[in-house]
C-alpha cells in the first residue's frame, strides 16, 4: 500500500487545494457540535452518559428541525464543493488527454522521420 505522501504527490494541485478547502467546513461543524454538547451539559448538570429530556416536546421538535436544516445546508455546501472537485478533475483529465494525443502525434512524426532518414541512409550506403 503506497504511503500517504506518495498518494498526495500523485494528485493534481488543483484537486488537493479543493479537497483541503473542505477541511475548514468539517472542522467548523465539529466545533459547533462540541460547543452545543458542552452548553447542554452545563445547562442540564447531568453526567455525560445521562440524557435529561424534560423539555417541551414542541420545543424539542423545533430544535431537531433547526438541526436538520443546518445539516442539510452543510450537506448542500459539501455537494457543491464535490461538484467543483469533479469539474476540476474532468478539466484535468481533458487536458491530460489532449497532451497525450499531442505527444503521440509527435512521437509518430519522429518515428516517420527516423524511418525516412534510415531509408535514405541505406540507399546512399548501398549505391
Amino acid at each position: 500500500m503506497p504511503s500517504l505522501r506518495k498518494r498526495l504527490m500523485a494528485l493534481d494541485p488543483t484537486t488537493v487545494s479543493t479537497v483541503l478547502s473542505l477541511l475548514p467546513t468539517i472542522l467548523e461543524q465539529a466545533n459547533k457540535t462540541i460547543e452545543k454538547l458542552k452548553k447542554n451539559k452545563r445547562k442540564d448538570g447531568t453526567p455525560e452518559g445521562a440524557v435529561a429530556d424534560t423539555r417541551d416536546p414542541a420545543a424539542r421538535i423545533a430544535e431537531l428541525e433547526a438541526a436538520a436544516v443546518q445539516q442539510a445546508e452543510a450537506v448542500k455546501l459539501l455537494a457543491e464543493q464535490h461538484a467543483i472537485t469533479i469539474d476540476a478533475l474532468r478539466k484535468e483529465a481533458a487536458r491530460l488527454d489532449r497532451r497525450l494525443r499531442l505527444m503521440t502525434a509527435v512521437a509518430m512524426g519522429g518515428v516517420a522521420l527516423g524511418l525516412g532518414g534510415l531509408v535514405i541512409a541505406l540507399n546512399l550506403l548501398f549505391r
